[in-house]
């Protein structure tokens, strides 16, 4: 048995290597469900609205889009691509953090209470991608 059937057996019976790719799935789905919304509603960020084109822009949606399309593929496939998941990770905190920051915006500034669920609900995902990226176990050679 070589090193690498070693590893591969090692990895299927350890319990956080199934959590780990939950989480993955899981924050993917949420990224690309979260990236769909804001490429479908084009006017969802309204304050400033000297920030407002750049907050709304498809290229901002679209960065969401592809890093939950990778996390849900690392995570579906157990692909332990140490760039690919050290990049994708970090970008998708700074979406999602870019995101927090828009809506406290809405919040604070416009008094607009429509976001504080949403605010919740992203305040969690970046402790959960903070948590993936503290239990990913990196590709050994």
């Amino acid at each position: 048995m070589n090193m690498l059937q070693k590893m591969q057996k090692l990895n299927h019976h350890n319990p956080l290597n199934k959590l780990n790719r939950w989480n993955f799935g899981k924050t993917g789905i949420l990224l690309i469900a979260l990236s769909t919304c804001f490429i479908l509603d084009r006017t969802y960020f309204f304050y400033p609205p000297s920030l407002a084109p750049a907050w709304n822009s498809i290229y901002m949606d679209i960065i969401g889009l592809i890093m939950g399309i990778i996390l849900l593929v690392c995570g579906l496939f157990d692909i332990h691509i140490d760039l690919l998941i050290k990049t994708s990770l970090g970008v998708s905190v700074a979406f999602m953090t870019v995101l927090v920051i828009a809506e406290l915006f809405h919040v604070l500034g416009a008094g607009y209470f429509r976001f504080h669920p949403v605010i919740i609900f992203e305040i969690y995902t970046v402790i959960n991608l903070m948590q993936i990226a503290y239990e990913y176990e990196p590709e050994t050679k």
